[in-house]
């Protein structure tokens, strides 16, 4: 009998000290590691089907850097790049590692290419090399910890703060797996959406909420955990002071409230079973507006004025205009975005990864219709497009919605999140009959 497979690994990827933070728009260099960042590897395998996750505490890298990244690992270990999710934590006290020109400055490429790139291909390495027979339990259990964060202002205004009657999701899933033969943990996989901003512009590097949750994990559980985070477009954390950024401290102890209820779901798995592990692969469209024409383009540059005097916004989107015209220098305009997916299920366990940072309606929506018990959404995996608000909250705008208009090259269109419901539903139904 086929038997699955489980290897994880784990390296540290902290910065230096004077590192700039990335996450907002203020220049913030690093005065203190608050707690090391880390990557952490996890390889899955069951017959000829091999797969790795790597989940790195850095707010997001593009799409070319994930696939890079993904490519490097197939190349060391075999295992076929659509077969490798790379995703990231979203934490916004690491190193700007964002390769994309755009108004919150540029990428750290000492950072990105001497210590996040070489750790991550080395963890991934290292897991594959692990691997040894295992079995997995999976639960769910409610966690207050995030809240919704499109706080809206009795004028209509939408900003950054808390929303006590915004969409929440409070499911907070724990996937375990442990030694076949000795019931050693090996591996919790922690699923929870929420922005990781609790540490606000504080001036520690710091994985922030998540890093809390995952280190209670490992204390309480034992093996190594990992973080995947779930919805985080329109949740952030709930910090006390009603806004969904605070402190370093309040990051530490919204990550020890996540860490109990961590815990609390692994302790509600009742089975552990042998589980196929498959990677079901499809293209996912989502078309474009029609790009804005040249004159356009250079009328808006215009209007910008001196680049020296443009707020972060009016850069980034100074950047994207020059960006169009590039694109008709270099020849016919792209009329969709071609994601080349591929869904990894382990049993009753789907996890989808998705390049934004994703709102919830859309994800629910995804596990409702799903067939597999446990749907697992990922923002920021395999690369980062910003933002992909759900079509009911375009209409009342706000940064995320600014973001899904400005901050690509592309727009796409407003029915972007049904694309992706649809698309996706077809892989996962594909999954699901093989």
């Amino acid at each position: 009998m086929e038997q699955l497979q489980v290897g994880v690994a784990k390296r540290c990827t902290s910065p230096k000290l004077g590192t700039i933070l990335f996450g907002y728009p203020r220049q913030r260099p690093a005065q203190a590691i608050g707690d090391d960042l880390t990557v952490v590897a996890a390889a899955f395998a069951y017959g000829d089907t091999k797969a790795v996750v790597v989940s790195a505490d850095i707010c997001l890298v593009t799409e070319q850097t994930a696939l890079e990244f993904r490519e490097e690992i197939s190349q060391k270990t075999g295992i076929p790049v659509d077969s490798i999710i790379f995703c990231t934590t979203h934490t916004h006290s690491g190193p700007d590692t964002n390769v994309q020109v755009s108004g919150w400055g540029s990428a750290n490429m000492e950072y990105l290419d001497g210590i996040l790139r070489p750790q991550s291909i080395q963890a991934a390495v290292d897991a594959v090399n692990a691997m040894r027979p295992a079995l997995m339990g999976v639960a769910s259990t409610e966690s207050d910890v995030a809240a919704n964060r499109r706080e809206i202002s009795p004028d209509g205004n939408v900003g950054l703060g808390q929303n006590p009657w915004g969409l929440v999701d409070k499911e907070l899933t724990v996937v375990s797996f442990k030694d076949a033969e000795t019931d050693e943990i090996l591996l919790n996989i922690a699923h929870y959406g929420a922005h990781a901003t609790a540490s606000g512009a504080n001036d520690e590097a710091t994985r922030d909420w998540p890093g809390g949750m995952k280190d209670v994990l490992e204390r309480e559980v034992g093996g190594i955990a990992m973080f995947l985070a779930g919805s985080i477009g329109e949740t952030g954390p709930r910090c006390p002071n009603g806004k969904t950024t605070q402190s370093y401290q309040v990051a530490r102890e919204l990550g020890l409230r996540a860490g109990m209820d961590a815990v609390n779901a692994w302790r509600k798995i009742k089975e552990w079973r042998n589980a196929p592990v498959k990677i079901t692969t499809g293209d996912v469209v989502v078309p474009y507006e029609p790009l804005p024409s040249k004159e356009t383009a250079q009328e808006e540059i215009a209007k910008l004025g001196k680049f020296e005097d443009m707020t972060p916004y009016q850069q980034n989107e100074y950047f994207r205009w020059k960006r169009i015209l590039d694109e008709y220098a270099a020849g016919e305009p792209k009329t969709a975005w071609v994601q080349k997916q591929g869904i990894l299920t382990i049993g009753p366990v789907a996890i989808v990864p998705f390049p934004f940072e994703m709102f919830l309606y859309t994800t629910l929506q995804l596990r409702q219709y799903s067939k597999f018990p446990y749907t697992l959404s990922v923002s920021c995996a395999n690369g980062n497009k910003a933002y992909l608000p759900s079509e009911d909250q375009l209409i009342r705008g706000g940064y995320e919605v600014w973001q899904f208009n400005y901050y690509n090259t592309y727009k796409m269109v407003d029915q972007a999140a049904t694309y992706l419901v649809t698309e996706n539903m077809k892989i996962l139904n594909k999954a699901h009959e093989a």
